[in-house]
């Protein structure tokens, strides 16, 4: 049941933001990023695996997904931020990057001159330590596929796991990346799969 009802509060999620959208003159196929927050891993997987469904084709789109609890209402088992843009005035379409092989997620998405890079983790190792520098690894390769680099990044958003230190992820990534970015917010989670940091980037071409 809780299944059935995660995809139902998710459909019924994105139908809201077509309605709101819709408003503005936008649709769903000018997404750019979503975040999907679930109560638990049953939750999750029926609301990844709707959102999937539901952005498809021109509305695919750059994503993360975390468990937070505490970050939804009493009887909620899902929510979701979704960020949309404006098209370029140039007419530019956007331009995916997929995986290798492809996943329900989105390695990175171009639009005009901003990449925007899905959240990236790593569940192959256990901890912080061991996971951070491949998602720094990672997170460059895909800077690079893009057109892109650390000294172009506008935003990057942490989701770090409740239990790690705030305070040790600011002084990793000082050490790991010299460039300043400018707009940088950091967000607890819980557990998912062994994960314990995620970040995405927004960044400009370079």
């Amino acid at each position: 049941m809780a299944k059935g009802r995660s995809k139902d509060e998710t459909r019924a999620l994105f139908a809201r933001f077509s309605d709101r959208l819709r408003e503005l003159g936008l649709a769903l196929d000018h997404t750019v990023r979503t975040r999907l927050w679930a109560r638990d891993m049953d939750c999750w997987q029926a609301g990844v695996n709707e959102r999937a469904r539901i952005l498809s084709g021109k509305a695919r789109s750059v994503s993360s997904s975390h468990i937070r609890p505490d970050r939804l209402g009493s009887k909620a088992r899902i929510a979701v931020d979704l960020m949309a843009m404006v098209p370029p005035a140039s007419g530019d379409k956007k331009r995916l990057r997929e995986y290798e092989p492809q996943t329900n997620v989105l390695r990175s998405l171009t639009w005009g001159k901003i990449l925007f890079c899905s959240g990236q983790s790593d569940m192959t190792t256990p901890t912080f330590d061991e996971q951070f520098p491949l998602i720094i690894r990672r997170l460059s390769d895909t800077l690079s596929d893009g057109g892109s680099s650390w000294q172009k990044v506008e935003r990057a958003s942490f989701f770090l796991h409740h239990e790690e230190s705030l305070d040790k992820l600011r002084e990793s990534f000082r050490c790991a990346v010299s460039a300043r970015i400018p707009n940088v917010d950091y967000t607890l989670i819980d557990t998912r799969q062994g994960k314990r940091l995620e970040i995405e980037l927004t960044s400009t071409l370079a």
